[in-house]
């Protein structure tokens, strides 16, 4: 039960020691391992049988096959993998993401001669060598998918062998070279293949599952090869003829997916549990192949930038969100500090000024009408506002998680892009019948639409992969007809992004000749027919980045964001005038001194509950906190004498979007008490719409860490990735982080190692922390924190765990070592099914209601038909849990995310530290990796996640001991966020300032 009572307080002065200080690492850390296992490691035998070579760390090492001590070939920046010896012994090939794509290398066995085979935009993977020595066969998505090629070493020149639409990979040649055996996943069976020398082809083993690189026995007539199906990893060996396949792993073997190596006809070398293993076929016995490989770094110390929660002082608006010219050209629309702004005149006019999400707006074509997106009808939908009278009509009413439009030529119709998950529907709506029509649908997260002048075509930005065995592709331009035609998609220059699936283009202007569009960090226009073919190369118009891109009515000018204004390009000039709108913001600052007697105290740092405990808060910060003294309740008092209070928690690492729920999400995180989250990946400016929104007392939510757009290499996957081809265009990107004040920076899977080191030194330079998916070199070239256990990698199997979940030395002593940060998010990798399986309850918390109709309604279907845990879920998560147990353990750190909204925002977050302590953690380790070790991360150790005089006034009231029931944590009776209290019935009611 929570009460008040209200007399007078003395008003305490907060001083200046309070305000956000710099964080620096206390010193350079120098680190030297010597590591004996490998996660995701290949390993393959020279021809002699005397030497190993091993890929750790995407370095290629080299020991005796007795083991011994491993000595490198290659540095840091090579991400080397699935070494294959050349016949003499005297080099090894792999394959090698050095110059940011997958190619062909080779390294002398004494670490000179090191070269690169194949080049250019594509992908050639799993190379092996040729018994004769002057060829190497390889994989390749040159095709469109991936086909088996082979290399001419001396020439380079590169020959197709099979030609199936299905994808073929990881080649390898039988000992008398007339054979190459792959795996396919072909219509006539998926496994192991076989190419003869007069091209005839032959399905040799049929596996179920994911297939692994085959070896031939040294007579050829076996072949060894992985299967991955379920929680099973196991070799077989099948008769190079066909017939009968048979295990010849152990049970529960950890095996890696990876081309074994032969010793003699009955012996072989494979990797599995994190070693490198020699094993009979005929026997069964094995044994293990020690080795002992020492890498050393230094982390270097830097100062971080400070981050400012105190001052009042008003300061410019930079979250401008979306806007949009008028066809006059003479006004403008935008969302700026949670609201819908027109300017008229030259001077910024608030349309809405409520606690409701406004986005996307857009003028009609007559400019009467402004069609954007809200949540006011109770969901994101189309709303259009006469600008002539004000008023407003609600054109949609779907319970979807997210819906932008744009109108026809005519003003009659809107395309409309709307979805519930990840992958998106187009539709048309009339707007005078609210008839729908679907034009198109599963399209993953394309661009807001835009039309013909004639209106019969539909255009947007849409993922092309590049093949269908790997995710990541290029944006790539869609024609979708009304009527009658096919689909057609086009890049104005091949292997260029347009731009970045959302309102950066393609833009079709309004006489039809031309599209405008994003890439290459500057603006492009290309002419088109009327169907929105091209017909000719694109012209680039503005050296710059370029977001938010509209057509003034004349099809004359183009007006677009930049980093820190509003530009104009002419098309008959190429004159360029800019705009600042002069909008300031002041933040939102309690005031009020009041008392919160807490019956138990969490503090975010001590083992044990403090009893009976008064925490005196003076506007947004803790004053004092001590035992419970009668004196101090002279004045306003929060009664939380039957709960258990402790630091608001953390979410280190969700992506907030709050197109997707409106203004529910700000109340979902703090009905579960999360009062601060860190999200490693969104727009620029929308992080910026949604600090100053929150920080301006305009929404409620959670105080936001953020970055914008993910830094990625040339194919990208997800929308608001930004492809980086140049070094041009990584430094505007690096300007505009540090211009916009960026709280950290993220790069993703694309990226190769020796631009993530210009990144991580742009970034350390200027105050800011980087993340990746990247363990290693990253966290030798400074890299502050690493995201997911497991999570998406560009080698199509991740080297922080195995394909059974489980990590080894390497991955657990570099964490513990360094210093770097992880955010294991075993929630996305099954955790949070887990525990909804194991208490389908948690979806009938009060705080669940807060989502949408559709999210509750599948949550609690699926519950109802929940038959409880099966080993194989167990199996899945329990070793992840379980590496997490071992990082915290050795010393590292650890702190929590839920990479939500895949899994639900909020609850997520308990479920993820309940799943600590399954895998072994104390309730009080758990705790801590949601508060005061999440607070470090963030650099706001002190500040943030632990209750004590001069830290931020977020608290979290809950029934229950956390410290004893960790899933107490979900029970919560009100929240303190930045000195404001609000109650759980409040944030369930309905908006609120």
């Amino acid at each position: 039960m929570l009460t008040y009572s209200t007399v007078a307080f003395r008003p305490a002065l907060l001083v200046s020691l309070f305000l956000a200080a710099a964080t620096s690492v206390a010193q350079d850390r120098h680190v030297a391992l010597t590591l004996s296992e490998g996660t995701s490691m290949a390993a393959a035998l020279s021809p002699d049988g005397t030497t190993v070579a091993i890929d750790l760390l995407g370095r290629i090492w080299t020991l005796p096959i007795a083991g011994g001590t491993a000595r490198v070939l290659t540095d840091e920046y090579c991400d080397a993998r699935q070494p294959t010896w050349s016949p003499d012994g005297n080099h090894i090939g792999f394959q090698s993401y050095r110059d940011g794509n997958w190619h062909v290398w080779s390294v002398a066995t004494d670490g000179t001669d090191l070269r690169q085979h194949t080049f250019g935009p594509h992908d050639d993977r799993e190379p092996s060598w040729a018994p004769g020595g002057g060829h190497m066969v390889f994989s390749s998505d040159r095709s469109g998918n991936y086909d088996i090629w082979t290399l001419d070493i001396e020439t380079e020149a590169v020959t197709q062998l099979t030609t199936d639409q299905r994808d073929d990979h990881s080649p390898t040649y039988s000992p008398d070279g007339s054979q190459i055996a792959f795996v396919s996943n072909r219509r006539d069976g998926t496994g192991i293949w076989m190419q003869s020398a007069d091209g005839s082809e032959r399905l040799v083993a049929e596996a179920r599952g994911t297939v692994g690189a085959p070896s031939f026995s040294p007579d050829g007539q076996h072949v060894l090869y992985n299967v991955v199906s379920g929680m099973r990893s196991a070799l077989y060996l099948t008769p190079a003829t066909g017939g009968e396949s048979r295990v010849v792993s152990t049970d529960g073997e950890d095996v890696f997916p990876f081309r074994a190596a032969w010793i003699s006809s009955s012996e072989f070398l494979y990797t599995a549990d994190g070693k490198v293993k020699r094993a009979s076929a005929e026997t069964g016995q094995r044994r293990v192949v020690e080795f002992q490989a020492t890498v050393s770094f230094i982390r270097s110390a830097y100062t971080r930038r400070p981050r400012d929660f105190d001052s009042s002082a008003p300061r410019p608006v930079q979250g401008i969100l979306t806007p949009a010219v008028s066809p006059s050209g003479d006004s403008l629309a935008f969302i700026a500090l949670g609201d819908l702004w027109i300017t008229r005149n030259g001077v910024p006019e608030r349309l809405t000024d409520d606690p409701y999400v406004e986005r996307d707006p857009q003028f009609s074509p007559d400019g009467g009408r402004l069609l954007y997106s809200s949540d006011r009808g109770g969901s994101m939908d189309l709303w259009v506002r006469d600008l002539t009278n004000g008023t407003e009509r609600q054109l949609t009413n779907q319970p979807t998680a997210e819906v932008f439009g744009t109108w026809s030529p005519d003003g009659t119709r809107v395309a409309l892009i709307t979805s519930l998950g990840m992958d998106r529907d187009v539709q048309t709506l009339d707007t005078s019948t609210g008839e729908m029509r679907l034009v198109d649908r599963n399209l993953f997260r394309p661009s807001r639409p835009t039309w013909s002048p004639d209106g019969t075509t539909l255009a947007l930005s849409a993922l092309t992969p590049n093949s269908g065995r790997f995710r990541e592709g290029s944006n790539q331009i869609l024609l979708i007809p009304l009527e009658e035609g096919e689909r057609r998609r086009f890049a104005p220059i091949e292997n260029a992004e347009v731009g970045s699936r959302g309102v950066d283009g393609p833009v079709w202007s309004p006489d039809g000749r031309r599209m405008a569009y994003a890439s290459n960090g500057g603006l492009w226009t290309v002419e088109v027919n009327r169907r929105g073919e091209p017909l000719g190369p694109p012209v680039q118009l503005v050296d710059e980045l370029a977001d938010s891109i509209s057509w003034t009515g004349d099809s004359r000018t183009i007006v677009y964001q930049t980093v820190d204004d509003i530009a104009r390009v002419s098309l008959d000039d190429g004159t360029i005038q800019r705009t600042a709108l002069g909008l300031r913001w002041t933040r939102h600052l309690p005031t009020e001194t009041f008392v919160v007697h807490a019956g138990q105290l969490f503090n975010g740092t001590s083992p044990e509950l403090q009893r009976e405990v008064d925490i005196v808060i003076e506007g947004h910060r803790i004053r004092e906190v001590t035992g419970h003294r009668a004196d101090l309740h002279n004045g306003r008092v929060v009664d939380a004498s039957g709960l258990t209070v402790m630091p608001g928690l953390i979410d280190m690492h969700a992506h907030l979007d709050f197109a997707r729920l409106g203004h529910k999400l700000g109340r979902i995180w703090l009905a579960y008490g999360v009062t601060s989250v860190r999200d490693p990946a969104s727009d620029p400016y929308g992080i910026l719409e949604r600090r100053e929104a929150v920080e301006s007392g305009a929404r409620l939510g959670p105080r936001e860490f953020a970055t914008g757009r993910m830094f990625d290499g040339t194919r990208i996957y997800y929308s608001g990735d930004t492809a980086i081809s140049t070094g041009a265009e990584l430094q505007r990107e690096l300007d505009r982080a540090d211009q916009l004040e960026f709280d950290m920076i993220k790069t993703y899977v694309r990226l190769s190692d020796l631009m993530q080191k210009r990144i991580i030194d742009f970034a350390h330079e200027h105050g800011m922390p980087i993340s990746s998916h990247e363990l290693y070199p990253a966290v030798a070239l400074g890299a502050d924190a690493v995201e997911h256990i497991g999570g998406t990698s560009r080698r199509g199997y991740n080297p922080k765990v195995s394909a059974l979940r489980r990590s080894y030395e390497d991955v657990i002593q570099l964490l513990a070592q360094s210093g770097m940060t992880i955010t294991p998010t075993v929630g996305l990798m099954g955790g949070h099914q887990l525990a909804v399986d194991r208490d389908p309850t948690i979806v009938e918390d009060t705080q669940f209601t807060l989502f949408p109709t559709p999210t509750i309604e599948s949550a609690r279907r699926s519950a109802a038909r929940n038959r409880g845990v099966n080993a194989s879920q167990i199996q899945r998560v329990q070793p992840m849990n379980e590496t997490v147990r071992r990082i915290v353990r050795a010393g590292g750190h650890v702190v929590a995310g839920t990479d939500s909204p895949f899994i639900p925002y909020g609850l997520a977050l308990h479920t993820e530290i309940a799943g600590y302590v399954d895998g072994g953690l104390t309730p009080f380790e758990a705790l801590q990796t949601a508060t005061v070790a999440a607070a470090r991360a963030l650099g706001q150790e002190g500040t943030l996640g632990v209750i004590a005089a001069g830290s931020l006034a977020d608290l979290v009231a809950v029934e229950g001991d956390p410290l004893t029931d960790i899933t107490s944590t979900r029970k919560v009776e009100f929240v303190i966020k930045n000195g404001e209290v609000h109650t759980l019935q409040a944030l369930l009611a309905g908006p609120g300032r």
